[in-house]
């Protein structure tokens, strides 16, 4: 999603207690550029299980993806100097998914933006659902397949510096492995 310029974020919700947050400013300005977080299914269960209660058995995933979002005039720009924040936000998911040493993420996503990620990031989804209209998009229910998404990006030239700043590269090789 893009952010509204007057709102950087939803109004809080009785996830932000069990999730870790993810925000990225712009260089120079310090103004939010990008916002995302990671929701773990304790105390409550995930957002994804209340919405469609029959995936519950269906995810082997303890988070869920939630609020990914950038100011809209980063809409597009995936080359700058630096890190874009779709960079940015990506990079500090997979920080959290080394540290918590997940397999997989679960999310509600925009089905556009979900095919964007396949063909533009190679990322690996497991569509578990039909779109259904969420908050005025088609959102699609699915899981991320981390080891296939990191397989699939190990050696894409977009991702050199999310791989090797923080020590990514050496974890993200553990991947590479066919």
């Amino acid at each position: 999603g893009y952010l509204p310029e007057n709102n950087p974020t939803d109004a809080p919700d009785g996830y932000d207690e069990q999730s870790a947050h993810i925000l990225t400013r712009t260089v120079g300005t310090g103004h939010l550029a990008g916002y995302c977080r990671m929701i773990f299914d304790q105390p409550r269960p995930l957002p994804i299980t209340c919405l469609y209660p029959h995936l519950a058995a269906a995810l082997d995933t303890p988070v869920e993806i939630s609020r990914f979002s950038v100011r809209h005039l980063w809409r597009g720009r995936f080359h700058s100097a630096g890190l874009a924040p779709i960079f940015q936000l990506s990079q500090g998911l997979l920080l959290l998914t080394r540290q918590y040493d997940l397999k997989a993420w679960s999310c509600l996503i925009d089905h556009r933006f979900q095919q964007l990620c396949e063909r533009f990031f190679k990322v690996d989804f497991e569509i578990l659902g039909e779109p259904a209209l969420y908050m005025g998009s088609p959102c699609v229910p699915c899981v991320v397949k981390l080891s296939e998404s990191i397989r699939n990006n190990i050696r894409n030239p977009r991702f050199e510096d999310v791989w090797s700043e923080h020590g990514l590269d050496d974890w993200a090789r553990d991947f590479d492995v066919k």
